[in-house]
């Protein structure tokens, strides 16, 4: 076959390469855009033979042309960047809460529940709150939300301003879904323990709080934040056990395969928590000290509550049918 014969033969793809790209690097696939992965291995094929016959110059340095725009266009598609992160906060992370649903409701009963329990039995009963608090929190909740208290003076006192402590609570926060996570290695075990550590201390709070401070204050102040903090290390604590349960029930697989398997499972469910209780130092930073009506406060909360709950629910399901 003659360079000219090649030529004719495999330009109907050249140009069938070159009208997909344009359309996508334009930002406007067509539906037939799903032709694009094929055609481009073609044109890369067309490119390796017109190498190994030593074709005329014109016709590699197109081709090669042609591959280079190609590998760009779904490099960029399909790896890295914002477009990625994104997609993986809005599409895989709900997805990834909803497809462990019986892991995430078993997590937020085991924390929820020792919480509201001691929170409940500690006006009764307030050495137990307070053998966990310990003298100096108990100290610090007092001066936080006692009676006269407003946790705004607290955090100019304590920090400076909102946005040292917007930097204190995201390091605090993502340290705390790290240590969750990373615990699940241990067979789930350090997961579990670091989860009910954290029920018992924030039931501890809210016990003594109502046995010796203003619940109003306490309310007010945690009602907002709460929401993307407190499902952040439910969730968080999902991932540490799903890598759990591929140590202790690996299945047909080695433990190392399956090992492998549950981190990349739980890696869009670490992520996602992350994000949130990053999001929730940003509300407990700027708008938890801000000295508003309680109705405001309230109001904000329960949006907060019901945004959550909604983009656990339904972000992603479009994507997914589709």
């Amino acid at each position: 076959m003659t360079p000219a014969q090649f030529e004719k033969q495999i330009e109907p793809r050249w140009q069938r390469l070159e009208e997909l790209l344009k359309d996508v690097e334009r930002d406007k696939p067509r539906e037939d855009v799903t032709e694009l992965p094929a055609t481009f291995r073609q044109v890369c094929h067309d490119l390796s033979v017109a190498q190994h016959r030593m074709s005329p110059q014109r016709i590699t340095q197109h081709l090669n042309a042609l591959a280079l725009r190609g590998y760009r266009v779904l490099e960029r598609r399909t790896a890295g960047g914002w477009e990625s992160f994104v997609r993986l906060l809005l599409v895989e992370f709900p997805q990834a809460v909803r497809a462990e649903w019986r892991l995430f409701w078993w997590c937020t009963a085991l924390f929820y529940g020792p919480a509201v329990l001691l929170a409940v039995i500690t006006p009764y009963h307030p050495e137990w709150a307070m053998s966990l608090l310990g003298p100096e929190g108990m100290l610090q909740i007092e001066d936080m939300y006692g009676e006269d208290s407003k946790p705004g003076d607290y955090v100019r006192k304590n920090f400076g301003s909102g946005f040292a402590a917007f930097c204190f609570y995201i390091w605090n926060n993502v340290d705390i879904d790290f240590k969750t996570f990373a615990g699940g290695i241990l067979g789930g075990v350090g997961s579990l323990f670091v989860l009910l550590f954290n029920a018992l201390s924030l039931g501890a709070v809210f016990g003594y709080v109502h046995y010796s401070g203003n619940p109003l204050t306490l309310y007010t102040w945690v009602i907002a934040h709460g929401a993307p903090e407190l499902t952040g290390l439910v969730i968080s604590a999902m991932a540490g056990l799903r890598v759990g349960l591929s140590v202790l029930r690996p299945g047909r697989l080695e433990r190392k395969a399956a090992l492998v398997l549950a981190g990349r499972k739980a890696l869009p469910l670490l992520i996602g928590a992350a994000v949130m209780t990053s999001l929730a130092a940003v509300l407990e930073g700027f708008w938890s000290p801000l000295d508003l009506p309680p109705l405001i406060k309230f109001t904000a909360g329960g949006v907060c509550w019901v945004l959550v709950a909604a983009f656990l629910i339904f972000s992603g399901r479009e994507q997914r049918a589709a």
